[in-house]
């Protein structure tokens, strides 16, 4: 029968969720297994064993006590009071086979109390006379000490254990490390180190994280050459029509305008994974400093505690609240921008009051070069790359972008970042 993988995630709940607990699982539970498996077979079978041996010779003894009362003291055996009824300890599994053992060589006992006195037996019998002895007379000498050197051996051996699996997951735990790290935009130090596994996990993140450095560098060279070595010709465009009249020239300039447009968004798609240092900022003041740059004639109210300092990339949040504020007035009349922190992460929310993004378009809108107004061209400096850019700086704090519904009517969009 074959178990949906919902379903096996539910039956591994019990299990701890680090690597190290479940590693330390795995050990210990085959160790305690042994452990009781010795116990329960060894150990009662080495009691009931010497103590149906030793019981029937003092079953002989007691008998020939019995007949003959000057032999106790040289046995061992004294009188005592006579116990009323049968007393053994749940847990005493030599007592249980010893009233047996005697039950059968003294027909006429009546009861066996192991619990009246310490290390002591007492017998009683059908004509009310009662004999006692040493408990160490019928029982296994000492057979704790086995116990506790089996413990003893057992702990030692889960501290070397232990101590060894910390050495094999300190590899582990710093390739998550420097895989967090990358994933900030961070370039953690790293050495592959470990059994051969983690070596090899170890190399290929290095080499993954290699080829995706180099992707990123031939991205931003790619894009800012061609950027760059277009603004010379779109500057000689612009000089001679500013020397020509006539609507035609106005359509033109239009179009470079355009053109400029674009070339700042391909240069800021370059930019976005790098490179400013984390830094402490207030969080509020950041973006409301960001909304005043991007959106100076507007009145864009800005909402949010105060004094909510963590470390942040000020220039990539600053162009990641630009670039939603900017799509925000272009399609909406009403935006608005709210600043809120919790323990585990702050949100910076933009809401208009626009047409918004359905649903099953929403992750699309968030690729780069995705327009989903098709009834617009790019002669209006519109490239799909502009959630692109938020999404990736929300990346580079190790957060995301998320796009929901407004209560204004239109988009909200929020740069989730943990601190």
């Amino acid at each position: 029968m074959a178990f949906s993988p919902q379903t096996r995630a539910q039956s591994r709940r019990w299990l701890p969720r680090s690597f190290y607990a479940r590693a330390a699982l795995i050990l210990i539970v085959p160790v305690l297994t042994i452990q009781l498996a010795v116990a329960v077979l060894f150990l009662q079978r080495h009691v009931e064993d010497v103590t149906a041996s030793m019981t029937a010779t003092m079953a002989r003894q007691v008998a020939l006590v019995r007949t003959h009362p000057e032999l106790a003291a040289l046995l061992g055996i004294f009188e005592a009071e006579a116990p009323d009824a049968t007393r053994i300890r749940i847990w005493d599994l030599g007592g249980r086979v010893m009233r047996a053992r005697l039950a059968e060589a003294l027909p006429d006992l009546a009861a066996v109390d192991t619990v009246a006195a310490r290390k002591e037996v007492r017998l009683g019998f059908a004509d009310g006379t009662g004999l006692a002895f040493p408990r160490d007379a019928v029982s296994a000498p000492n057979p704790h000490q086995l116990i506790v050197w089996m413990v003893a051996v057992a702990l030692v051996a889960t501290a070397i254990s232990v101590l060894f699996m910390r050495g094999q997951i300190r590899p582990i735990r710093r390739l998550a490390a420097a895989a967090e790290a990358f994933g900030r935009g961070q370039h953690a130090d790293f050495w592959s180190s470990g059994s051969t596994e983690v070596r090899q996990a170890g190399t290929a993140f290095l080499a993954m994280r290699a080829r995706i450095e180099r992707h990123i560098e031939q991205r931003t060279l790619l894009l800012s050459g061609v950027s760059h070595d277009l603004r010379t010709p779109l500057t000689r465009m612009k000089l001679e029509l500013g020397m020509m009249d006539g609507p035609e020239a106005e359509a033109l300039a239009g179009d470079v305008r355009a053109m400029e447009r674009i070339i700042d968004t391909f240069l800021d798609f370059a930019r976005a994974g790098a490179t400013d240092a984390l830094a402490p900022h207030d969080l509020t003041a950041l973006v409301r400093e960001a909304v005043s740059l991007a959106a100076p004639e507007a009145e864009v109210p800005v909402s949010g505690p105060e004094g909510v300092v963590m470390p942040v990339l000020p220039e990539g949040l600053r162009r990641a609240v630009a670039n939603l504020v900017g799509n925000a007035l272009r399609y909406g009349r009403r935006v608005r921008v709210e600043v809120s922190a919790g323990a585990a992460a702050a949100i910076v929310a933009v809401e208009d009051d626009g047409p918004g993004i359905p649903d099953g378009d929403r992750d699309a809108a968030m690729r780069p070069f995705s327009r989903l107004d098709a009834a617009r061209g790019s002669t209006e400096g519109n490239v799909g790359l502009g959630l692109a850019i938020v999404r990736d700086i929300a990346r580079a704090h190790g957060g995301t972008l998320r796009l929901g519904d407004s209560p204004l009517g239109g988009l909200k969009a929020e740069v989730v970042l943990p601190r």
